[in-house]
Parts: structure tokens; C-alpha cells; sequence
């Protein structure tokens, strides 16, 4: 049967371990008593599995405790103690490290250049297609007017530098930025 909830085994009011019970607890163990117990839940109800076998034996379920949200300047660290007793989940806040501020920026970068790598999917598109107009005018086109095919040109090529840029931060782990150069307007 598995078990409902987490456990912790209390022994001389120190938590000395957050593992589930054993099914079977060794003789050499300090509540054993010199003989093998059989630790499983078998037809016993919850509480009584909880307060006749596992209990005499130090393991009592861990009271759970919501996690306060982080802010910008605080995280909170995770352990369980006893708490008047009873043993709990205890959330202890601190503040961010350096280490972990960097990889928080990093995975926000991350986030923001896959949802414009999301976007650029249908501008690559249209750059292929603007691309193949230009390649399909004829050369007295090209000629009438080469400052604009230029200028189109020059766009598509921005776009895709862009995307590369994004693409190549990404598979790099450079995502301590998500610059991708300068941006004039057209």
C-alpha cells in the first residue's frame, strides 16, 4: 500500500529523516528491540497504522504547509522540523543568491525569446515569400527603382538576423540578454 502522505522519523525530538517507513524495521534498529517488526499498513485504517505500528517507532506524517511565494528579492528555503511537536514543513525566507538571480534573469530571457521566436514563425514565412518577389523582378525592375528593393531587402535580412540572434542565444545558454542589436525604425 503506498503511502498517503510524507513521513519523518523523530528520534530523541530530532528529525533524523524524512524517508517513508520501512515495510520491515531491522532488529539492529534503536526502537527494534532486538527483533523484526513488520512496518506495513495491511488492513489497519490510517490513524491506527499511523499511531499503533509506525509510531512507537519515531516516523509521524509531516504537516504540510503552503510555500510563500517568492518575490523579487526573496525565496524561501525548505525543511522540516518540529514545530511545538509536531512535525511540520517549515518554509525559511532568504535572500535570492547572486547565482540564482542570474538564472532566474536567464530563464525569463528564455521565456521571452522563445515567445518572439513563436511570433518570428510567421515573419520568416513572409520573408520567404518577400524574398521571392524580389528574386522574381526582372532586371529593368530592379533597375527603376533599386533604393527600394535595397531597403526591402535590408528588412528581410533584419528579420532574419534577428531570429538567428534569438535562436543562437538560446542554444548558446547566452540568455543573460535577449539583445539583438539595434533597432531603427523603418
Amino acid at each position: 500500500m503506498g503511502y498517503p502522505v510524507s513521513y519523518a522519523r523523530v528520534l530523541d525530538d530530532t528529525v533524523v529523516s524524512t524517508d517513508p517507513p520501512p515495510d520491515l524495521l531491522d532488529p539492529d534498529d534503536v526502537t527494534a528491540d532486538g527483533r523484526w517488526w513488520d512496518l506495513r499498513q495491511h488492513d489497519q485504517d490510517l490513524a491506527t497504522w499511523e499511531a499503533e505500528v509506525i509510531g512507537p517507532h519515531g516516523w509521524a506524517p509531516i504537516v504540510e504547509t503552503p510555500r510563500p511565494p517568492d518575490t523579487d528579492t526573496t525565496t524561501h528555503d525548505y525543511s522540516v522540523e518540529l514545530v511545538d511537536g509536531v512535525v511540520t514543513e517549515v518554509w525559511t525566507a532568504r535572500p535570492w543568491t547572486p547565482d540564482e538571480l542570474a538564472a532566474r534573469e536567464g530563464q525569463a530571457n528564455t521565456t521571452q525569446m522563445v515567445a518572439e521566436q513563436d511570433e518570428s514563425v510567421d515573419k520568416l514565412v513572409l520573408v520567404v515569400e518577400n524574398l521571392n518577389a524580389l528574386t522574381a523582378l526582372t532586371n529593368a525592375e530592379i533597375n527603376a527603382n533599386p533604393a527600394a528593393i535595397i531597403k526591402d531587402l535590408a528588412r528581410e535580412c533584419k528579420t532574419i538576423a534577428r531570429v538567428a540572434n534569438r535562436e543562437a542565444r538560446m542554444t548558446s545558454g547566452r540568455t543573460e540578454s535577449t539583445d539583438t542589436g539595434t533597432e531603427v525604425p523603418e
